[in-house]
């Protein structure tokens, strides 16, 4: 992966071609794959990496440099749609949907070298997203569930508890997927700092995450979503919560990292906490709660400061 974030970083040209590369095998790969599932997974890989690699280009060239090789993916992803499927619109779209954020939210920690505004603004623009969904494309739930009582249909005789399992399925779906998106971008985020950090040779990424605090308005704000969230029964109220649980989720996981770093058996513990991480619903809200109240109880007093590698 650094490999080619090295190739990507030699020009502009380069980073296009391969920026553009990998955004068309993402749209394309799903479709023809044999296998649905590996495509699916082939075409996010590559989705991520594209989106990854335009971070990091802003991270270190600027925005114009971000934009010539997102200007050049679009005009590829345009022309082979529009070969392949009739379909010239999708360019534009991808650019919209998919690259949009990431030039905001790097840009913004390009310009600030905060991850704690970083990640404020990305929840702003969740928080839009959110209003997004609710105002304008207010029957994506009943859509959903109507494509699957379709597929469903095409089944002999199929199973209630089936039926009713897939329901909550496409409500939590469309509940968090704001919560999704906003998750999906930070992490493409957080590792475009990580390859800027690491071809810098720079350990500035590691200690300005462990310090990670997104600061007491913040954390107030997110009780009184999270609280209203399970009082109210309101949907879009339940996807602002399920934003700012993922949010204060990555201050809980910088507290565990801080909290882990001096211990010998720290690799060992990361990995097993991930794996809670991954498993477990529970530990997800537990350790956004660790990060709500780590804003008032300060559990890394002895933790250090992002140092001036943070520049890098």
């Amino acid at each position: 992966m650094l490999a080619l974030a090295r190739f990507s970083l030699k020009g502009p040209y380069q980073a296009a071609a391969v920026v553009g590369l990998l955004a068309v095998l993402a749209v394309f790969i799903p479709p023809m794959a044999p296998n649905t599932v590996l495509g699916l997974v082939a075409g996010s890989m590559c989705m991520l990496l594209s989106c990854t690699l335009v971070g990091l280009v802003i991270l270190t060239q600027g925005s114009i440099s971000g934009l010539k090789a997102i200007g050049v993916s679009i005009v590829g992803i345009t022309l082979v749609a529009w070969v392949l499927i009739s379909a010239p619109e999708l360019g534009l779209w991808t650019g919209l949907v998919q690259w949009l954020p990431i030039i905001l939210l790097t840009q913004t920690l390009r310009s600030s070298k905060s991850l704690a505004l970083t990640m404020l603004v990305g929840m702003v623009i969740g928080a839009i997203g959110v209003a997004v969904q609710y105002l304008v494309w207010n029957n994506l739930e009943t859509e959903m569930i109507s494509q699957a009582f379709q597929r469903m249909d095409q089944v002999d005789q199929p199973d209630e508890k089936l039926v009713e399992r897939n329901i909550q399925l496409v409500r939590l779906f469309v509940l968090a997927l704001a919560a999704m998106a906003y998750l999906v971008f930070m992490l493409i985020v957080l590792i475009a700092r990580w390859m800027q950090a690491s071809l810098a040779e720079s350990q500035g990424f590691s200690q300005e995450f462990r310090a990670l605090s997104l600061g007491k308005p913040a954390a107030s704000g997110a009780l009184v979503l999270m609280v209203l969230g399970v009082w109210i029964d309101q949907s879009w109220l339940l996807s602002l919560a399920l934003l700012v649980v993922v949010g204060f989720m990555f201050q809980g996981i910088a507290v565990v990292h801080a909290k882990l770093a001096p211990r010998r058996q720290a690799r060992m513990l990361l990995v097993l906490f991930y794996t809670l991480l991954l498993v477990f619903p529970q530990v997800v809200a537990l350790t956004a709660i660790t990060g709500v109240i780590d804003n008032w109880l300060v559990f890394r007093k002895n933790a250090a400061k992002p140092s001036d590698d943070n520049d890098l």
